[in-house]
């Protein structure tokens, strides 16, 4: 059986994690760098330590968003981000001049 890829699979947490990263990271914690490099690798580290959330409908997209209006959920949201801020300000993959 072979996967369509016309058929649009979609992780949900990909603007759930952008979202709270602009709304609660940007203005309340000055990064050390805020290059494109570094605040992608900031999500993708985030993305790639949370449960992914795949859809292929918007529907589903909007039920997987009400699921995370939850504080508890919200709070493991922020946690892991505040990780990936301390990991990648840690380890920066780019030089200092970039």
């Amino acid at each position: 059986m072979e996967f369509a890829r016309a058929s649009s699979v979609f992780n949900a947490m990909e603007p759930i994690v952008v979202s709270f990263f602009e709304e609660h990271i940007l203005p309340n914690y000055p990064l050390k760098c805020s290059c494109e490099k570094c605040t992608t690798d900031i999500i993708v580290l985030t993305l790639n330590h949370l449960k992914p959330q795949y859809t292929s409908t918007q529907a589903g997209q909007a039920y997987i968003k009400a699921l995370y209006m939850n504080p508890q959920m919200q709070s493991d949201i922020l946690q892991e981000l505040a990780r990936s801020v301390q990991t990648v300000e840690s380890k920066p993959q780019h030089q200092p001049h970039e």
